[in-house]
């Protein structure tokens, strides 16, 4: 699924909002498949994560699952995050910033084939409620980086950042604060898309 498929991207975020986005997911991806591997224990779990661990001999990724804020549900892969909020399943890839509408979503799965029928997002009231998910997802990386700095330390996430080909956009130290700008920018989207602004006439 290339990053040019999504037909409904320019009028989901505007072209800065969905560049920072992408280049802040991925390297929030990068960091999250680290972090799995931290040689003092998975962070994901610690974090308080569940992993449903992918089946022996099954092809694909395991998938890990938490709450995404108050009424929805967050599963992460390496090639993705699944965003379950009010009804409405959202399927934001690795490789980009754009979600993607999913039905018959399904958290459990380890492929990305296997999480859904994935479609772009067709309607107003579908274009309003992926940039809801898309805020959450921002607040949930945010919340998330912040206790990272702060319970297992700046230097492992410095760390997991050098590892990286290349260099990452935003320095460790930033990456909380980096994510809650994010989710204020596509909220404020959101809001200009509905209260547009009058054109100016002469006087």
């Amino acid at each position: 699924m290339s990053k040019a498929s999504s037909g409904s991207a320019p009028s989901l975020l505007p072209c800065d909002v969905r560049r920072d986005g992408d280049r802040l997911f991925d390297v929030a991806m990068w960091c999250l498949g680290q972090d799995v591997r931290c040689p003092d224990g998975n962070v994901l779990l610690r974090h308080g994560l569940v992993r449903e661990a992918r089946p022996p001999g099954v092809e694909g990724q395991s998938a890990y699952q938490g709450r995404l804020g108050d009424r929805g549900r967050l599963t992460l892969w390496g090639f993705g995050a699944l965003c379950d909020v009010c009804g409405a399943a959202l399927f934001v890839p690795r490789d980009g910033f754009v979600p993607r509408w999913v039905e018959g979503a399904r958290g459990t799965a380890f492929r990305v084939e296997d999480v859904g029928v994935r479609r772009d997002v067709a309607t107003g009231p579908e274009r309003r409620a992926a940039r809801a998910g898309l805020a959450l997802l921002a607040d949930w990386l945010a919340e998330y980086e912040a206790w990272v700095a702060r319970d297992v330390g700046l230097a492992w996430r410095r760390e997991c950042l050098a590892a990286r080909r290349k260099a990452s956009p935003i320095p460790a130290e930033e990456l909380s604060t980096a994510w809650r700008r994010l989710a204020v920018r596509v909220r404020a989207t959101d809001a200009s898309v509905q209260h547009p602004v009058a054109p100016m006439t002469g006087a």
